[in-house]
């Protein structure tokens, strides 16, 4: 801890340089207010007593992200992976994450949420950012007002609603970048009755190569870019009582697999299973030898309805319907080399098909002194999975079956009471009951003449499942049908909650400490083809103790958050690589510990600049894997040490426009792949500690503008992710994009 005080000083330090050495120059206006809905009603973020960062459409821009994937470092304590490029990401969040478990049935401990509606399906995830309001991201268990119980915390992407101002406006955005990249997106509104009734409807497309050069001949590159998404939102407001929005999502992509950066486990990286080596081929880091290449086709539509209420000045009634649905259909050759020795070495197809319902009512009330808010939920959702596995020529090829439902309820409650003055206290209450089931179930090994023809996202149709050897569930010869094995269950419950105090004193500064429980339901495990029974989880339970302040000084000119947290987790979930098998543990007991903190500074309106950093030591203090006992050892996914820095200069004005420079600067140490953190041979499944810089310049009228931007310009040589495949002969590891830039043109009309 005596590192997370250093950190803590070494910030306090910072910002007492920064006010002491500044020309504070005059400004119209301080740093803007954010408004945001972490506690389910809108107030300033800098007054939630909740470590929460708030950032919008135009800052994402300016910062470069423009999908899920690239959110790493958008709060200091925040990691995105995967091991599928931009699609199905791992969140992490001050420790708190998915590790190394990349089955697709499995439920995030940090809860993704769009609107307000709980997205279930980690397929589903990793979505374009467009035409968004702001992205919230609460650090710390979500145990009290949020859809489902999650251990880590919470992001939810919230749209950007009609204003139902009289007229019609709307942007277009076109741009191209590097690897023949191709973009657009855009927005119309229009007020159908002035102050009633407005409809707005947002567009995202991209479409280009990958930037992993595929050598293999006429393969396309790997990591390509292929998606396409429209939002509609319909929103009225027939009296000052009522206000109905419906929103309409539709979504499409299509792009290349990420490529696997195959580091065999011989001298100078030679698989010893495959007969191939990188170094001996001369690859090159952003290249592959891949034979059948795949695609992460995905295809989903939503739907969702927010009636609200206003009973009276006091009381409002809030009523969410949401209902998803996703089809997924991953194809890869995994190995990224073409073996000498096998012909499919390792080529997999990932079916899956989801449904997800949300209904959430909520009342509350909000008086001068007294706030409070209570409600019941329901979640539901279905995921019915279906995929093939060809491994070694025919050694193991094997099919797999099964259906995951799950039903969330909840019943919840949560008051902020005025004590005295400034000081207010908060406590919330959440009982949750998770009901679970996994049936229709089987997995066989067909015979060693299977193979897979490469033509991608389809199965084969000559499997012949009575010449199978099965696993799970059976053949029966009589009625030429497969019979699966009985249904299992996880039905769990959990009382989880929150407390807090917030004091805010004269000058505006805001303290508070807090404590609260998170809870995670069992899981089964999503990839237990050879396990007979399969593998389960307990419920995982987290207590999350921390200390914040929040500030602003010198008149709005320099803002400051920092928080001390402390969380001790009971039964987290783990995963570890057996041979061909991905198995589930629960880890006895875990901790995380840390500090952040995030300073933005504007002594002037043309200038804004930003500092954050975390420190985070997070350690398995009770966990026997089948390799070693890793008592003391990091988790994987977490840097130690993180931080970055950004400012946006306007540094010169020209016909009414304005020249913007924006470039932002992100740091993190060293990260393992693997729960062995380095041990029983798994060094190689890590990130070295790296600096990416990004930067734009961009020239700005009222009606138009355009945009130079450039992302990881050091071009640095870093991983997305990794998997132990050495019963494959080596290490998968999946490569980070290298040095893009583009250009974008905008108008508003």
């Amino acid at each position: 801890m005596k590192s997370a005080m250093g950190i803590l000083s070494v910030a306090i330090a910072i910002g007492a340089s920064l006010v002491s050495t500044m020309a504070w120059a005059d400004a119209d206006e301080g740093i803007q207010e954010i408004v945001v809905t972490a506690q389910r009603r809108p107030e300033s973020s800098m007054r939630v007593p909740i470590a929460v960062t708030a950032i919008s459409q135009d800052e994402l821009e300016s910062r470069g992200i423009q999908n899920v994937s690239e959110m790493s470092n958008l709060v200091p304590t925040l990691e995105v992976n995967s091991a599928f490029g931009d699609t199905q990401p791992n969140f992490t969040l001050r420790g708190v994450g998915m590790a190394n478990e990349h089955n697709p049935n499995q439920a995030s401990p940090i809860g993704i949420y769009f609107d307000d509606a709980y997205i279930a399906a980690r397929a589903d995830q990793g979505m374009q950012l467009f035409d968004l309001e702001r992205v919230e991201v609460l650090e710390g268990p979500q145990g009290t007002l949020y859809g489902r119980n999650t251990t880590g915390g919470a992001i939810n992407f919230i749209s950007r609603m009609p204003s139902l101002q009289a007229g019609s406006d709307g942007y277009a955005e076109a741009g191209y970048a590097t690897y023949n990249t191709f973009s657009a997106r855009g927005a119309f509104e229009t007020t159908l009755q002035d102050g009633i009734a407005g409809v707005r409807i947002a567009f995202s497309t991209a479409h280009g190569d990958g930037f992993n050069k595929d050598v293999y001949p006429s393969e396309p590159a790997a990591n390509s870019t292929d998606n396409d998404a429209v939002r509609l939102i319909y929103k009225v407001k027939p009296d000052e009582r009522w206000d109905v929005t419906l929103k309409l999502t539709a979504g499409n992509a299509d792009p290349t697999q990420a490529g696997v950066y195959n580091l065999g486990t011989g001298p100078n990286g030679l698989n010893t299973t495959l007969n191939t080596s990188r170094q001996a081929q001369g690859l090159s880091f952003w290249e592959i030898d891949s034979a059948r290449l795949g695609y992460n086709s995905l295809q989903n539509w939503g739907s969702e309805l927010v009636t609200k209420f206003k009973i009276n000045d006091a009381l409002a009634l809030t009523w969410l319907q949401s209902y998803d649905t996703a089809n997924a259909a991953f194809t890869q050759e995994g190995t990224g080399e073409n073996s000498t020795v096998l012909a499919q070495p390792l080529d997999t197809l990932y079916g899956n098909k989801f449904t997800m319902l949300n209904e959430e009512l909520r009342l509350s009330y909000d008086s001068d002194l007294t706030k409070a808010q209570g409600g019941i939920y329901y979640g539901f959702d279905e995921d019915k999975s279906n995929s093939y596995y060809w491994l070694l020529d025919g050694g193991a090829d094997i099919h797999q079956d099964f259906d995951q439902v799950r039903n969330s309820r909840a019943i919840f409650g949560q008051v902020d009471q005025t004590l005295v003055s400034t000081l207010i206290a908060t406590v919330g209450l959440r009982y949750t009951r998770d009901d679970q089931e996994y049936k229709n179930y089987y997995s066989y090994v067909e015979p060693a003449a299977v193979s897979y023809t490469g033509q991608r996202n389809t199965a084969p149709q000559y499997w012949v499942p009575s010449q199978g050897s099965f696993v799970l569930g059976s053949y029966d010869a009589a009625t030429g049908q497969i019979v699966s094995g009985s249904p299992y269950t996880l039905n769990s419950d959990a009382v989880t909650g929150r407390a807090a105090l917030s004091y805010t004193f004269s000058n505006g500064e805001l303290v508070y400490a807090s404590f609260g429980r998170g809870y995670r339901p069992g899981a089964f495990c999503g990839q237990c083809f050879l396990n007979n029974p399969i593998n389960l989880t307990a419920p995982e339970t987290d207590d999350a103790y921390e200390l914040g302040t929040k500030s602003y000084f010198f008149d709005r000119k320099f803002k400051f958050t920092g928080d001390l947290f402390w969380i001790n987790y009971k039964n987290q979930q783990t995963d570890e690589q057996i041979g061909l098998q991905t198995i589930l543990h629960n880890v006895p007991k875990s901790r995380m510990r840390g500090v952040e903190f995030e300073a933005t500074v504007q002594p002037i309106p043309e200038f804004r600049a930003g500092l954050s950093a975390a420190y985070i030591d997070a350690i398995y203090q009770d966990l026997t894997l089948a390799l070693a006992t890793l008592n003391g050892v990091q988790q994987p996914y977490v840097p130690r040490n993180s931080g970055s820095a950004w400012f946006d200069w306007q540094f010169a004005t020209y016909q009414g426009g304005k020249f913007t420079f924006a470039p932002n600067l992100s740091y993190q140490s060293h990260v393992y792949f693997s729960p062995y953190n380095g041990l029983a041979g798994n060094g190689p499944l890590s990130n070295p500690q790296n600096t990416k810089l990004n930067a734009e310049v961009s020239y700005a009228t009222d009606k138009y503008s355009v945009k130079f931007w450039g992302k990881n310009l050091a071009d640095r040589q870093t991983f997305a992710d990794g998997l132990d495949l050495r019963s494959f002969g080596y290490y998968y590891l999946v490569q980070a994009p290298p040095r893009t830039y583009g250009v974008t043109f905008g108008v508003k009309f």
